[in-house]
């Protein structure tokens, strides 16, 4: 069965919409609502709207709305029931079994519990396993004692084909979970391996602290890869996850800043300094997908790299991905041969704090860089190079911002403004035209064709008259009844609504838009919910019209089944043709009320 959903209810209750956002981005309360940057589009300018009277969040910008179910739907890419346990379990509520998307949840629930054991064993095997002595000696060289290793979630994988394999079939866990999870490899013939061996395991989690996947570190050099890790599953997308930020978000968001790092045990060695508010990419560059994920708690980036040509060029290609998603950059390079986790260790967390103070605004590093690098002595070579830097100039979104920079880089660069503008246009219109050719942007799905027809708007138009102008539910309740209506969502609502009326029941328009999960209907319904007057001059016309629509869509199915069974039975067609006639004359009537959606 279902969820039930006096179950749902109380998980509603108990979720304020204002604390859940707030785990995901910083909100600023601006009069009765909390505004924050929005986590569904690019903008430089808070648009994202909560309405914690309503319980309710809208974005102005690009009209993403509902409920604190369908904000967990989206931020987190679960379904209905995944966001109602989600909060279940947040809020200390029990939520039993259901039918519902059964099969996906259960498939999800085993690849967690996979890798929940795998990190389990993992870290069992650092511990007492006399196999894992060199393993310990190793983390120690590295300043990571066994206290600390269980605290950042580290192991160590025995250097076996079957080690974990053997243990889970102790434990009577399916192999093929194994195999989903990608930590046991499977060979043409059948037989099963395992993906981790004789190496350092670091947990991966998602921002739920559950464990989603691995990477895992040779200790020796050999012409085996570095880093062997997990592989993409259900659960685990490594555009979507930074290392660590289930640790950090809070801290991030506290600083008003990120530090980003490249590995593990920098991350960990960082961390570890008291710079809480820091995270690390794991086994692949910084995405767009990251940068709007750091996008929630802050608008300040920091990249603290390796001081190599390598570290170098790493950091510019993160800054223009932060860049384009709106933020502020600073660049903090070690010295040449020093990564964040060998120089925290070395030089300690003071050295480390003062280094990071020395960090640097983007463009001066990069103007920096083009110097060390001899990118200015010709002509030629200053051309491209400052081409090459006004090309990042073009991603800041910020319009104030672009200026004061332009206008630095003039003053250093001793070259004229205008000039500089010149090409920075030239640059952002090549950008905008690749956008629309190669790579177009991402927009909404475009709503069933239900919503298109004048039925569909005319039972959306209703739903939004009975919330916000509760007055009217009397006269259009007693004017349709719940079964009318052909959308399930929006007649269950009006079946909730109408025995609360008729029971004598609190008008709580809270509790009905609880039960919306079509994002379309939550998006228009959130929408008209943050109008501050009612969007049509004549509310009680317009209920009128959107009623007429759906007698008249009523009248027209019954009109159609008659026509197919006069033209199926004709010895019945001299009785059925009366009926039609009928139909058809009072269809004529209600359509020349001359009525009109807006």
């Amino acid at each position: 069965m279902a969820i039930p959903s006096d179950k749902i209810e109380q998980v509603r209750l108990a979720s304020d919409i204002v604390d859940v956002v707030s785990g995901y981005l910083t909100l600023r309360q601006r009069g009765k609502n909390h505004f924050g940057l929005c986590p569904f589009h690019q903008e430089k300018t808070p648009s994202f709207s909560v309405n914690p009277e309503l319980q309710i969040f809208h974005c102005f910008g690009c009209g993403a709305g509902g409920n604190v179910f369908t904000f967990i739907m989206r931020v987190e890419r679960l379904t209905f029931p995944e966001s109602v346990r989600l909060l279940a379990k947040a809020a200390g509520i029990t939520i039993p079994e259901e039918e519902e998307d059964r099969e996906s949840l259960q498939e999800k629930e085993a690849l967690y519990y996979a890798n929940k054991f795998a990190h389990d064993w993992f870290q069992l095997q650092l511990q007492e396993s006399a196999e894992a002595e060199p393993a310990r000696r190793y983390l120690s060289s590295r300043g990571l004692s066994m206290e600390i290793c269980l605290n950042y979630g580290v192991g160590y994988a025995l250097n076996r084909w079957d080690g974990l394999l053997h243990q889970a079939k102790q434990k009577s866990l399916n192999p093929d979970v194994l195999v989903k999870a990608g930590l046991v490899l499977q060979k043409e013939n059948g037989d099963l391996y395992d993906r981790f061996r004789g190496r350092i395991t670091f947990a991966i989690h998602n921002l739920s602290s559950q464990v989603v996947a691995f990477g895992a570190c040779r200790m020796t050099e050999d012409k085996s890869p570095k880093y062997v890790n997990s592989p993409e599953t259900d659960i685990y997308q490594k555009r979507l996850i930074l290392y660590g930020l289930h640790q950090s978000r809070e801290a991030v968001r506290q600083k008003n800043q990120v530090i980003i790092v490249e590995g593990y045990t920098d991350f960990i060695s960082v961390h570890r300094c008291g710079v809480a508010n820091v995270v690390a990419t794991s086994g692949t560059a910084l995405t767009d997908d990251h940068a709007r994920t750091l996008r929630r708690y802050t608008a300040n980036a920091l990249i603290l790299y390796d001081g190599d040509s390598a570290g170098a060029a790493a950091s510019l290609r993160g800054a223009d991905v932060l860049l384009t998603n709106g933020f502020d950059v600073r660049i903090c390079l070690l010295p040449t041969g020093r990564d964040p986790d060998e120089f925290a260790r070395q030089e300690g967390a003071e050295a480390l704090q003062r280094r990071i103070a020395t960090a640097v605004p983007l463009m001066e590093y990069r103007v920096r860089l083009m110097e060390q690098q001899g990118l200015l002595r010709t002509p030629n070579q200053r051309a491209e190079a400052i081409r090459d830097l006004l090309g990042s100039v073009a991603l800041i979104g910020d319009a104030m911002k672009k200026a004061f920079v332009v206008r630095d880089l003039a003053e250093k660069l001793n070259m004229e403004e205008a000039l500089l503008w010149t090409e920075v246009r030239r640059l952002e219109r090549r950008s905008r035209l690749q956008v629309k050719t190669d790579e177009p942007a991402e927009t909404a799905p475009i709503p069933g064709d239900f919503f298109l027809n004048r039925r569909g708007a005319a039972e959306l138009g209703l739903l939004e008259v009975v919330l916000m102008q509760p007055e009217r539910v009397g006269s259009i309740v007693g004017a349709i009844q719940s079964d009318e209506f052909i959308h399930p969502e929006i007649r269950e609502i009006f079946r909730q609504i109408e025995l609360d009326f008729i029971e004598g029941e609190e008008y709580d328009p809270g509790r009905y838009i609880a039960n919306l999960r079509d994002p379309y209907i939550a998006r228009k319904i959130s929408a008209a919910l943050q109008r501050t007057q009612a969007a049509h001059a004549n509310p009680d016309r317009y209920a009128f019209d959107c009623l007429n629509v759906i007698r008249i869509s009523k009248l027209d199915d019954r009109i159609e089944e008659l026509r197919k069974q006069i033209h199926d039975d004709r010895a019945a067609a001299k009785e059925l043709l009366s009926r039609y006639q009928e139909l058809v004359t009072e269809r004529k009537r209600l359509a020349q009320m001359d009525f009109a959606l807006e």
